[in-house]
């Protein structure tokens, strides 16, 4: 995937829409930059970095940022990403699973969206949870953004586009680990969940199954910024009418704290 969609990145990590990976990319970067105020002394850990769209955006923001993932081909491909950009205080590494190779409390903020699910394994995702506690500094955070299962863990041997097996867990699951670990759950919002641009989409698939004019092409170049813009507003309600199994949100964004005396539970 991240061959094939060398210029277009985000097809690799999201999906092939390109309408649909501006907004999902949007909404999760405004979640994290109202949950977490970034500082330019920050050293961030983004743990499944990808192509790099969540490090090359830190990077500005930040002292350092340090980008980890399973695939090398991933790795390069956020390398070649920052060296286009001329980004020079981020690096990218390639690791398999834990420990992290990292001291204790390195880092201000650790960001892990979409990648927990990949860790099939209780057991390993336990071991994983209590690295990325550990090496976030007392008072720092954990940022994460998960598909969810409303009910019971969801098993998957494929995610559409995307190979691999992965793990839809409730959003209970996470937390509790994290707050085994010591961890205090600062922030709990949906994602991604804005009603005009799931609406928008809605009425513009339609029209293409029905092979109708497309009506709304002219309105493509407005609907993401209205959809963020309008997101301060839907967030709350949404997650209200999520929680109760009204509408159906799958994307979860969990902003999480250590405390200041560092402790790490068992």
């Amino acid at each position: 995937m991240t061959a094939r969609h060398r210029r277009h990145p985000l097809r690799a990590v999201i999906g092939v829409d390109d309408l649909n990976n501006a907004y999902i990319d949007g909404s999760q970067k405004r979640l994290v930059s109202r949950a977490v105020r970034l500082e330019p002394h920050f050293s961030v850990l983004d743990y499944g970095c990808g192509v790099g769209r969540w490090t090359l955006w830190f990077a500005p923001q930040v002292r350092r940022v340090v980008g980890v993932d399973l695939s090398p081909k991933m790795v390069d491909a956020a390398r070649r990403a920052a060296d286009e950009a001329g980004i020079r205080n981020v690096e990218h590494h390639a690791l398999d699973g834990v420990p992290l190779p990292f001291e204790d409390g390195a880092f201000d903020l650790v960001n892990a969206v979409w990648v927990l699910r990949y860790i099939v394994d209780d057991d390993e995702l336990a071991r994983t949870v209590r690295e990325l506690c550990r090496v976030v500094r007392p008072g720092g955070y954990v940022t994460l953004i998960e598909m969810t299962a409303q009910e019971a863990p969801v098993f998957k041997e494929h995610e559409g586009d995307f190979s691999g097996a992965a793990v839809y867990r409730r959003l209970e699951e996470y937390r509790s680990l994290f707050e085994g670990c010591g961890m205090t759950v600062q922030e709990c919002a949906v994602s991604s969940a804005s009603p005009l641009y799931w609406s928008y989409v809605a009425a513009r698939d339609a029209v293409r199954r029905r092979g109708l004019p497309n009506l709304f092409s002219p309105l493509a170049p407005l609907i993401v910024p209205l959809s963020l813009a309008g997101e301060s507003l839907t967030t709350r309600p949404m997650q209200i009418l999520a929680d109760r199994g009204i509408v159906r949100c799958r994307h979860r964004f969990l902003c999480i704290k250590k405390p200041e005396d560092g402790g790490i539970g068992v």
